[in-house]
């Protein structure tokens, strides 16, 4: 029980590097803490799945102390952190009193990075959140509605969707969208030509999924365009209001709908640390994951820069790097305490994989082996699966996927208004 004199372990966030770090703690001798500004897990590599009607919110979403109700070592709090004293070994929280640690795992992950495009924090849909795909999926509907009722509104660019970023996130909720649009939507409403509602990617790079091979990035563009989705390479986005989009080329898009998928920056807390930031206000650790001078502290998931050491280059913003991260975090700590010597980390890439749309994938392994189409979707699957935190999340997703396979049909087209 809390209060015994056991060291307490205080982890912030409960994303997957969170959730990680504290399913390793489970059977140590310390009293685990988790806080986050939220009551719920969100598995963020589904967020367009969500936003485009596949999955429901339940499926993307868990409970925290749903996850962690066997852990009789932790508990839970919902509040937001103010502030660190790293000195002090305390943490400042908005709602419920200051804890003090002998462990800190921080894990606050990232926040949308908009790179000082003029109106995207007001106009743009980012998909980095739960409400930010809980709101883009009624923004759309709401859209197609409006148009619905007011056809002159279709001219104006209402049912036309831009999605910024050319990686994974973007291409993935441009497919997504696509095949919303294409499908169901066209299906709910018979008016609209296919010509009325279009999607457009835009990548400010020469390519897509510039960290692909030549021949993925082909074949990902192509079923793209399978999908009738517009792809612009080479141009940014200058500007964004609520219904036009202005390119850095000089073009300007009717849209009334502007995804961003471009890029995260570390929690903005990061800058109150009194530490030397990395690219990206990430914090730089060392190869056991902690923080320089401070050797009780854990950094991880998409708020760390972790040096991968076999490659040399800092490991990429993904789910499977927060939660082995975390999990490296909870088992060291469990180690420490128990008197035994902790590892360095060492990450098990299992490949970079991206699912573009129905029986569309690409996949490319550590060693060179590249996959596409059916195979690929089906090892994305597999993958994604094993990251989802319970078994039956895993059976959502399974009978989701399943349904919206055989029958084309997505069960998430409603909008619950809240009065």
């Amino acid at each position: 029980m809390p209060g015994d004199g056991r060291p307490r372990v205080l982890i912030l966030g409960g994303g997957f590097a969170g959730v990680g770090a504290a399913q390793k703690l489970k059977k140590a001798e310390a009293d685990v803490v988790l806080v986050d500004r939220h009551d719920y897990h969100t598995f963020q590599p589904l967020l367009y799945q969500l936003a485009s009607g596949l999955l429901e919110d339940t499926a993307v979403g868990h409970s925290l102390r749903d996850l962690l109700s066997r852990h009789e070592n932790t508990v839970i709090h919902k509040a937001g952190v103010t502030g660190i004293d790293l000195e002090q070994k305390v943490v400042n929280f908005d709602e419920i009193s200051p804890v003090s640690y002998d462990y800190l795992v921080f894990g606050l992950g990232a926040v949308v990075n908009f790179f000082g495009t003029a109106g995207a924090p007001d106009h743009a849909f980012p998909m980095y959140t739960l409400p930010h795909a809980m709101h883009l999926k009624d923004h759309l509907l709401e859209r197609w509605e409006a148009a619905d009722r007011d056809p002159g509104l279709i001219e104006d660019g209402a049912l036309n969707i831009v999605v910024v970023g050319g990686g994974p996130t973007g291409v993935e909720t441009a497919g997504a969208m696509a095949e919303l649009y294409r499908g169901d939507l066209a299906k709910d409403y018979p008016g609209v030509e296919p010509e009325d509602a279009r999607v457009i990617l835009v990548e400010a790079g020469p390519e897509l999924f510039g960290m692909f091979k030549p021949k993925l990035r082909d074949y990902a563009e192509k079923a793209l365009t399978e999908r009738d989705v517009e792809v612009r390479t080479g141009t940014a986005v200058a500007s964004v209001t609520p219904t036009r989009v202005t390119l850095k080329s000089g073009d300007e898009l009717k849209a009334h709908t502007l995804v961003w998928g471009a890029g995260l920056q570390g929690n903005p807390l990061v800058q109150s640390l009194g530490i030397e930031l990395e690219r990206g206000n990430r914090i730089g650790v060392g190869p056991d994951l902690t923080l320089p001078d401070h050797p009780e502290v854990y950094v991880v998931g998409d708020v760390a820069a972790i040096t991968d050491a076999k490659t040399e280059h800092v490991l990429p913003q993904l789910g499977s790097v927060a939660l082995q991260s975390g999990e490296h975090a909870g088992e060291s700590i469990a180690r420490r305490i128990a008197g035994e010597e902790p590892q360095p980390f060492k990450y098990k890439d299992k490949g970079t994989m991206a699912t573009i749309g129905r029986g569309a994938a690409v996949v490319q392994m550590l060693g060179g082996k590249t996959m596409t189409g059916v195979k690929a979707q089906a090892a994305w699957g597999a993958v994604h699966l094993a990251l989802l935190p319970t078994n039956e999340d895993r059976a959502k997703a399974v009978v989701d996927w399943a349904g919206a396979t055989v029958t084309h049909q997505r069960a998430g087209r409603i909008t619950v208004e809240h009065s």
